[in-house]
């Protein structure tokens, strides 16, 4: 699996896990859980004080929910998670905030946006890996400095760039002519 793919997966799985956090549902107590949810929920109390109990409610809520959630998934599923999260494990501080930054950067875009990025990733990894590799080489020899800060054709907020000129560089207004009226045709 590729590793932005993979990211993307760990870093939409993570939100998911904020939310439920966030979230000020009803959770339930140790005894009322099942013999499988205490298994999967007694190593990350082991990390947190040891007490399910005495947890805040929403974090409660979000252990039992990963705890169902992993108790749902079949064998396979159970593989790629695991291997996912062993991969996020490996990665260093500064490259989870990456993928976190990314993550929120992507879903900020509108939807149109978001479709036109996700179809051009389709339109990717389908091309034969070598053609894919050509394009990563070509990419990674780009100069930082020979790539816009910003688009020159501005934001999709705003089509028409601050400077007063068209996407192709050509001035919006006609040029001043001193006060004189041209004609555009004749």
């Amino acid at each position: 699996m590729r590793l932005d793919l993979l990211l993307r997966r760990v870093g939409l799985g993570l939100c998911g896990a904020l939310l439920v956090g966030q979230a000020a549902l009803a959770a339930p107590v140790w005894k009322q859980l099942s013999p499988q949810q205490q298994a999967l929920i007694t190593p990350a109390l082991q990390s947190q004080g040891g007490n399910f109990d005495q947890l805040p409610e929403a974090r409660r809520a979000a252990l039992v929910k990963g705890a169902d959630r992993w108790l749902s998934m079949s064998p396979a599923q159970r593989n790629t998670a695991t291997r996912q999260f062993q991969q996020w494990q490996q990665l260093s501080g500064q490259e989870k905030a990456l993928v976190l930054e990314r993550r929120e950067r992507f879903r900020r875009l509108s939807p149109e946006q978001r479709k036109a990025l996700l179809d051009t990733q389709h339109q990717f990894l389908k091309m034969p890996l070598e053609q894919q590799q050509d394009l990563r080489t070509e990419f990674d020899a780009l100069s930082v400095d020979a790539l816009p800060a910003q688009p020159s054709f501005g934001t999709p907020a705003s089509p028409i760039p601050s400077d007063g000129t068209s996407a192709l560089g050509l001035p919006l207004s006609p040029p001043n002519t001193g006060g004189a009226n041209l004609p555009l045709s004749r």
